[in-house]
């Protein structure tokens, strides 16, 4: 916050404004608006306080101009508290007001020591907030300044981090496969640099809809289109004077795409349907798993851009490539995922031998997947560590799935095989099926609809109902499947009770 904080007055009586102008300048920086459309243009930079002249009137056609702003207060700037300033005195009409966002709700008739002292108490609430709320983003982050790993390659990716980090305004492109932790980079890029009290604001550029993704990073102003009624601040203004992280931006639209390198270059925006450029202090930093050289040649990706995020490159090793890290990584995430508050301390020698051969695909999010489960099971076995039985199949050996007939735990590696005990073909079979969607929903990271995807499926309602049969017709294999009954909101059942399909 300025030395002075800055205050946004709205009212629509010259002389009210010249006379709290005088009163309050030498403590704050006031800035006044004769009426809401004035004001929507003083909102950048972003006031600390708005002082909102509101009549609640049903017949005054201010009145629901004066509501309409605070609405758009309320969602384009929420950190920023709004005070209700009138003529009126009624309690129903302050109620109203907080109840549609207001923080305070102050006579104009009242004293102006009273009125300083309201509007430092919001000053002050708001910090409080805006604080909060940065510690919970802080807390739900996975360490960020701390990248797990001891390997050469992951000691030069932190070196990078580093680097980048000191200098804040440099464009960052980070590559490599998924699951190996682009995010993490990002926030720990933002978290160790002179930006960290700023804002972080990530895009997952694949789930914004073509037609909306203009809109949706640049912003848009009312009557740009059909649905605008009222304008809107895009990602990168909600991200100025911060971080703006860009994933997967190889899917950007190629529109969009042109506009994106002009903001590189000029560093200021224009929201949709807007005339005025608005300059913009934000470090970009876009990830891709994909080759954007090749989506080049097929002429998907502008080949300008490319080099202008390229300013500086970090590429993130696979899993594969760190094995050495792996016992770390297990060591980390089962202290994470509470291993020992679930009665399950370590993870034995037979079961890190097969993590520490596997090929993980999906790499660190695979890894961290496979152990939760992994904890499951081993609580449902009541085992005081994880052991290679409590691990999904493709895991104990192989890549590839098992063979008919094949074991997929120690306890069957070491039952005889008997008539009595011989899987039938059809147990044999939903085996296979469990462990191959548990598979790809360690590898797209729980997320069913990519699961039915890379399974080569091509109905995701014929997929779910398929799984979730499965699981009620043989609720012991659904026993060894946590992670899949969890993902389909399904329960294991005894197997007195099958259920029903």
């Amino acid at each position: 916050m300025p030395s002075r904080p800055r205050l946004l007055l709205v009212d629509d009586s010259e002389a009210f404004r010249r006379s709290m102008t005088r009163a309050l300048e030498r403590d704050y920086e006031v800035v006044t608006a004769c009426g809401t459309g004035e004001a929507r243009g003083l909102l950048t930079p972003a006031p600390n306080a708005v002082l909102l002249d509101l009549r609640l009137d049903e017949g005054d056609p201010s009145n629901a101009e004066s509501l309409g702003l605070l609405a758009d207060l309320r969602e384009e700037l929420p950190s920023v508290p709004v005070i209700v300033i009138t003529a009126y005195s009624d309690v129903d009409h302050a109620v109203e007001c907080m109840r549609r966002g207001a923080v305070d709700f102050i006579e104009k008739r009242g004293g102006l020591g009273a009125l300083k002292a309201r509007i430092d108490k919001a000053l002050e609430q708001a910090q409080v907030v805006a604080r909060l709320r940065q510690l919970e983003e802080e807390l739900a982050i996975v360490e960020p300044r701390e990248l797990v790993g001891q390997s050469s390659a992951i000691t030069d990716v932190k070196e990078m981090i580093a680097a980048v980090a000191r200098d804040s305004t440099v464009t960052v492109l980070i590559t490599g496969e998924t699951g190996t932790g682009k995010e993490l980079v990002a926030r720990a890029i933002h978290a160790s640099g002179p930006r960290a009290q700023r804002p972080f604001v990530a895009v997952a550029v694949s789930t914004l809809p073509e037609t909306t993704v203009e809109a949706e990073l640049f912003g848009y102003e009312p009557g740009a289109f059909t649905d605008a009624r009222r304008r809107k601040a895009g990602y990168i203004e909600r991200a100025n004077g911060g971080v703006l992280f860009l994933d997967e931006i190889g899917e950007l639209p190629p529109v969009t795409q042109v506009k994106l390198l002009r903001f590189l270059e000029e560093r200021t925006i224009s929201r949709l349907g807007g005339a005025k450029d608005l300059p913009m202090d934000v470090q970009v930093v876009a990830a891709t798993h994909a080759q954007l050289t090749g989506a080049i040649r097929a002429g998907t990706f502008r080949e300008d851009l490319y080099y202008r995020l390229k300013v500086c490159e970090i590429r993130l090793p696979s899993l594969r490539e760190r094995r050495e890290d792996i016992p770390l990584l297990v060591e980390h995430f089962l202290a994470k995922l509470g291993a020992r508050s679930r009665g399950v301390g370590v993870v034995s020698r037979e079961a890190e031998a097969a993590l520490l051969r596997y090929a993980w695909p999906g790499n660190v999010r695979e890894l961290r997947n496979t152990l939760e489960a992994a904890l499951i099971r081993a609580g449902l076995r009541h085992h005081r560590r994880v052991e290679s039985g409590d691990l999904p199949v493709e895991i104990l050996g192989k890549a590839e799935p098992p063979e008919v007939g094949s074991p997929t735990s120690t306890q069957a590696q070491s039952a005889p095989i008997s008539a009595a005990n011989s899987p039938s073909l059809e147990e044999v079979l939903a085996e296979t099926e469990l462990a191959a969607v548990e598979r790809a929903l360690a590898v797209s990271g729980g997320r069913k609809t990519e699961a039915w995807k890379l399974l080569g499926l091509n109905d995701r309602y014929v997929f779910t109902r398929r799984v979730k049969r499965i699981l009620h017709r043989h609720p012991m294999l659904a026993a060894r499947h946590p992670a899949v009954c969890a993902a389909f909101r399904t329960h294991p059942i005894g197997a007195d009770n099958p259920g029903r399909e």
